[in-house]
């Protein structure tokens, strides 16, 4: 029973359930009620993980996504690279790139990238998001060119090499 769920068990639950395609919109329409109830108990892990779960089951809902919103900018500054980068994929799958989120969100992974932080694939996810939905930061930009650079044969959506100014 979702009433009965508590933050852990909502976000564990979510994921689990976006890997299974068979369980479709209405498993998280039932997921999404509890959602305001625990909202204010929710780490920015935990938010990242929401914002990866209803992404990767191509569930839209502008109210989750309005919600998540600014709870994620009070936790941006505590967010790891790849909760950052859960964050801004969940948001651009669904094109959505809110100004007031993806600033903070991406200033913090920048933090982590001048510090040397951000792994390969946290670097792509981010990234590729981005790229989705035309946000640019000229850090993200020098950090996918090197990587791109790095060794031959690496290739980046289109989207992202555009978006980043990587057309050869």
């Amino acid at each position: 029973c979702a009433r009965g769920l508590d933050t852990q068990s909502l976000c564990v639950i979510a994921n689990a359930c976006a890997k299974l395609p068979s369980l479709g919109v209405e498993t998280f329409q039932s997921l999404y009620v509890q959602v305001p109830r625990l909202l204010s108990r929710c780490s920015g892990r935990q938010l990242a993980m929401l914002c990866h779960a209803w992404a990767r089951a191509h569930v839209h809902n502008d109210d989750l996504f309005a919600l998540l919103a600014l709870p994620l900018v009070k936790h941006a500054g505590s967010l790891s690279a790849y909760e950052v980068a859960l964050c801004v994929y969940g948001y651009a799958h669904f094109r959505k790139s809110p100004p007031e989120l993806f600033g903070p969100l991406v200033q913090r992974f920048v933090f982590f990238l001048d510090n040397g932080k951000v792994a390969d694939a946290e670097l792509l996810m981010l990234g590729n998001a981005l790229g989705r939905v035309g946000w640019q930061d000229s850090s993200v930009a020098s950090a996918l060119r090197s990587y791109a650079s790095d060794a031959p044969g690496r290739s980046l959506p289109p989207a992202t090499l555009a978006t980043f100014g990587l057309l050869h």
